[in-house]
């Protein structure tokens, strides 16, 4: 039985226990169930998890429909984001173990990093004021809506990933020839060539290595080969440290509102790993953290049950429908853009309300 089997079965087992203590707890308090904010509940959930899939992360999108809805209170949210949003990650988990080849090492100790931070975040948070956490939610939007605005303008540890005509058009400048290059297009019969996730610098990485081999031609197969031979998808000696320190600061900031999505990828890419190597460890320290610490939040009562199970249940859908459809994922960077002002203004009526609280 090999690492991902064993982390598959590990994460639904963990699941169905918080189901069972989430599905109980619901039931002891029938009483908070309506029809009230059902259809703005049901968005958000599905919307937030779809787009939570493709990588853009559904914390602060889900406050932002939270917020502008009116649909679940500020004082619960940080447990409701967390409970309401641990069944749709942990599907979106179990579809990306083995997506993306990454060392186990790797993947094993930054997933308990992740989860000890958790932990311990969550211990902390559900005992805070609600002035506290408004401040706190609208100090986790400014952090990332400032992480994915240089994801999305590829500054600091985002790198651009390469399109593979742009990949293509770098070997034409060095003369070496791509046999069936047509296969590596989008628009190719064969698109798994066009899955290949490389930046600028790791592809001159991979050149030298043509060169010295004094290759003029290359199989399209062969070089996929190459480049995926050449890729960093698992961490050593003081990197992995780092990494393993850095996922628990941000299992930590998870129990807070500070989705791991966007700060995870910039840990993974400023510690020279192929940014797909990302998901499995996003996905999955979410996955494994989030039940850990929901199950402290449903002990406290500190979350919204009705809200919760909308965005389990819905969120569940979308995150299934967005992985159904990844290979037809449009381009995001303007959406995203879109995504970041409204966090931002989100943001500014979370520390609005915490003064009114201060009054």
């Amino acid at each position: 039985m090999n690492a991902v089997t064993i982390l598959r079965a590990t994460l639904s087992i963990y699941v169905l226990f918080f189901l069972v203590v989430f599905i109980k707890d619901c039931l002891k308090h029938k009483e908070d169930f309506n029809k009230e904010k059902a259809v703005p509940l049901a968005f958000i959930g599905f919307v937030t998890n779809f787009l939570d899939t493709w990588g853009i992360g559904s914390f602060a999108t889900t406050q932002a429909g939270f917020k502008f809805t009116k649909s679940s209170p500020d004082e619960t949210m940080p447990g409701t984001l967390n409970v309401g949003d641990t069944l749709p990650v942990a599907v979106e988990a179990l579809l990306f173990f083995g997506f993306v080849q990454i060392t186990a090492t790797t993947l094993i100790s930054l997933l308990l990093a992740a989860v000890l931070g958790a932990i311990l975040g969550a211990s902390i948070v559900t005992k805070w004021p609600v002035k506290l956490i408004r401040r706190s939610l609208g100090f986790a939007l400014m952090i990332l809506a400032v992480v994915l605005a240089c994801r999305n303008a590829s500054i600091g540890p985002f790198e651009k990933t390469l399109k593979a005509p742009q990949i293509l058009a770098t070997f034409e400048e060095i003369d070496i020839t791509i046999e069936n290059a047509d296969s590596w297009l989008p628009t190719g019969e064969d698109g798994e060539h066009a899955k290949v996730s490389i930046s600028q610098s790791e592809l001159d990485r991979v050149i030298p290595i043509l060169q010295d081999k004094n290759i003029s031609t290359i199989a399209v197969d062969d070089l996929s080969a190459t480049i995926n031979d050449n890729l960093v998808y698992g961490l050593t000696g003081v990197k992995l440290v780092l990494g393993i320190v850095g996922n628990f600061f941000l299992g930590a900031l998870m129990t807070v509102g500070v989705g791991l999505y966007a700060p995870c990828m910039a840990l993974v890419s400023a510690l020279g790993m192929n940014v797909s190597a990302a998901f499995p460890i996003m996905m999955g320290s979410c996955a494994f953290l989030m039940p850990s610490a929901s199950m402290k939040f449903i002990k406290e009562g500190k979350y919204d049950r009705k809200a919760s199970v909308f965005l389990a249940l819905f969120g569940t859908i979308g995150a299934i429908i967005a992985f159904l459809l990844m290979k037809y994922a449009i381009d995001l960077t303007t959406l995203t853009w879109i995504i970041i002002v409204v966090m931002l203004y989100t943001a500014i009526t979370f520390f609005r309300d915490a003064a009114k609280a201060s009054a």
